[in-house]
């Protein structure tokens, strides 16, 4: 700071011999000009002062990091105070009036960052691709594997990565959950690669001893209202769980449905000019009662199932657009902005299933 301050007050010809051999400030002019530079010299101090404690308040808004102080916790693309998202269902955060966002428009694009960074084998390609996450000098790990509805969750694990201390490695490919299902379909097709996948997708986790490993365990019934666990997933837990890895179960979000069973695409219904409650769904369209993995997971001490619906719906209805954040990006994929405002809850259900913070 002293040398910035000296820099400050040395302009050009400070300091040199004058003609009259008066030291500097010892005329009016000189004078004037030594106080301008003593002002603007204070006046840089004053402002690196404000905004350091500036920095140092909103600093410590933030949620305090457990892992490696130098790591930098991933911040919030929205200010929550604005958009809370799913802190308003959660906490009762109030819902200042403000537009939606992302907009109907851009909200398609809100990918998660696996997507974004190439680590999601798409329909065509049998590559596992392991992506990097979270604190990457950590001892714990945690492995993210299945489809894409495992997938839109990487944007809150990398965050608690980063604030607990813990490496996140996903393991993701389009249209495929962890299963056993020898002949698995997508969108009532065959998709035999997915078996395939799957087959040399367990080898290598099991193999990378991950300490804990973040699937689904549950999904929309192909007929009829409802969500349910198929036994097919349920033997890819027990592999893990025997090879000594625990397991973290995420209750599937629900998918939009019209009432004549019709999928519902949340921006392009918002975009048509729907609203939060004419592009929602009743809840008892598209989730059963209560979670249908909680009785497996009940009789799997290892096995932590977590349902964070009460974070996209209310007890009788699921909005399009809750505190301010749009909730889908496409017909059933939650958007990255939404699954960030859930990052508090799932730590705050995670850990103490863990015994990790």
């Amino acid at each position: 700071m002293a040398a910035r301050n000296e820099a400050a007050i040395s302009g050009p010809g400070h300091g040199r011999s004058r003609s009259n051999g008066s030291p500097p400030g010892a005329t009016p002019e000189g004078r004037r000009r030594l106080w301008a530079r003593l002002l603007s010299a204070l006046t840089s101090v004053l402002m690196i002062t404000t905004a350091a404690v500036w920095i140092g308040v909103e600093s410590s808004k933030q949620p305090a990091v457990v892992g490696s102080d130098e790591v930098d916790v991933t911040p919030t693309a929205l200010n929550p105070r604005d958009y809370p998202g799913a802190r308003a269902l959660l906490y009762g955060a109030p819902v200042p009036p403000r537009p939606a966002q992302p907009s109907a428009q851009a909200v398609v694009t809100d990918f998660p960052e696996t997507s974004t960074d190439g680590f999601m084998s798409n329909f065509q390609d049998p590559t596992i691709r392991v992506g990097r996450y979270g604190d990457q000098r950590a001892r714990r790990t945690v492995a993210l594997a299945g489809g894409s509805h495992a997938e839109m969750w990487i944007t809150a694990l990398n965050i608690l990565g980063k604030r607990h201390g813990f490496k996140v490695t996903t393991y993701l490919k389009m249209g495929c959950p962890l299963s056993t299902d020898p002949n698995p379909t997508v969108v009532g097709k065959p998709y035999p690669q997915c078996f395939d996948w799957n087959q040399r997708v367990w080898a290598r986790i099991i193999r990378d001893k991950p300490d804990v490993v973040v699937t689904t365990t549950t999904r929309p019934r192909d007929n009829g209202a409802g969500d349910w666990t198929p036994p097919d997933y349920i033997n890819v837990y027990d592999k893990f769980l025997r090879a000594g890895i625990q397991v973290v179960g995420l209750r599937d979000s629900p998918w939009p449905k019209y009432p004549d069973g019709r999928t519902l695409d949340t921006p392009v219904c918002l975009r048509n000019g729907g609203n939060a409650q004419s592009c929602g769904t009743p809840r008892a369209r598209v989730l059963s009662p209560t979670d249908p993995a909680a009785p497996m997971a009940a009789t799997r001490p290892r096995l932590h199932q977590i349902d964070l619906t009460r974070g996209i719906c209310t007890p009788t209805f699921c909005p399009a657009i809750v505190g301010n954040i749009i909730v889908y990006k496409d017909w059933h994929h939650l958007s990255a902005s939404y699954i960030r405002s859930l990052t508090d809850e799932l730590g705050r259900r995670m850990g103490p299933a863990l015994r990790w913070w």
